[in-house]
């Protein structure tokens, strides 16, 4: 998924009935049964790259910044591609 695809996405989610873009606060993986905001974001040439970090909490105003760099850019989780993404009480899970 493209950075530039991922904004976009947020944005006509986000003007849904009921829903606002400042509610939806972090990012999260999945990780095995369960799922992680533990996340560092790292931006590179043609990609932007989660990673999971024990110590840091990702949150969707710091990835809308890094997506916002590199919109032409992949997305990935480690080294798998992200293809979609889902809206949860909590923030946005990326997969």
């Amino acid at each position: 998924m493209k950075a530039k695809d991922l904004l976009t996405a947020i944005q006509v989610d986000s003007t849904g009935k009921m829903k606002k873009l400042s509610s939806y606060t972090y990012v999260f993986i999945n990780d095995g049964e369960k799922q992680t905001n533990h996340l560092s974001v790292k931006v590179e040439k043609d990609k932007i790259v989660l990673s999971k970090q024990p110590d840091k909490v990702l949150t969707l105003n710091q990835l809308i910044i890094a997506l916002n760099e590199v919109k032409e850019a992949e997305i990935f989780v480690d080294k798998e591609l992200v293809f979609g993404y889902k809206l949860i009480k909590q923030g946005i899970v990326l997969g």
